[in-house]
């Protein structure tokens, strides 16, 4: 063994001299840097094009359990709600587009609005999901109902407070 390391002495000797190149380490460490740039360009490449696969899985897995929700209820039928009730509600809903936008309101009048909004909000979600329902004709015309009624009462809360103020 030692033989060969002798071997290997010679032959590195009679190597011709090497001159490193001008700027030879700057060259390393700049390409270095240029490495580490690219590699840290790719990562908001790559989590950008995952987060866009996991955005179409779930979107096609929600369409999925959509299609299987809406085959299991069946055929939807239109709710008998009444042409009155829809009309009166139409005729609310006018109303209060029309009314100036308050200004200042008394905190109680403030208090007042909010709870009517909030349970406008709620008769809203349950419509929404009314259908699903084994009793959805009866619930409807009762929510229905109901809705025309709170909007009745932000017409009249709303005019009161207009009248006050102006």
């Amino acid at each position: 063994m030692h033989t060969g390391m002798n071997e290997w002495s010679t032959r590195l000797a009679a190597l011709p001299d090497f001159a490193p190149p001008a700027q030879g380490w700057q060259a390393v460490l700049a390409a270095r840097r240029r490495r580490e740039a690219q590699a840290s360009a790719r990562w908001p490449l790559a989590l950008a094009a995952a987060t866009l696969a996991a955005a179409v899985g779930l979107g096609a897995w929600l369409q999925s359990a959509q299609r299987e929700l809406a085959a299991a209820a069946g055929p939807v039928m239109a709710l008998p709600v009444s042409e009155a009730i829809r009309a009166e509600n139409e005729r609310l809903e006018w109303l209060l587009a029309t009314l100036p936008e308050p200004r200042a309101m008394r905190g109680s009048t403030a208090f007042t609005l909010a709870e009517i909004e909030d349970r406008l909000a709620f008769v809203d979600d349950r419509l929404s999901r009314v259908m699903l329902e084994p009793n959805a004709p009866e619930r409807s015309e009762r929510l229905w109902r109901e809705r025309v009624g709170l909007m009745n009462s932000l017409v009249q809360v709303r005019y009161a407070d207009t009248a006050t103020t102006h």
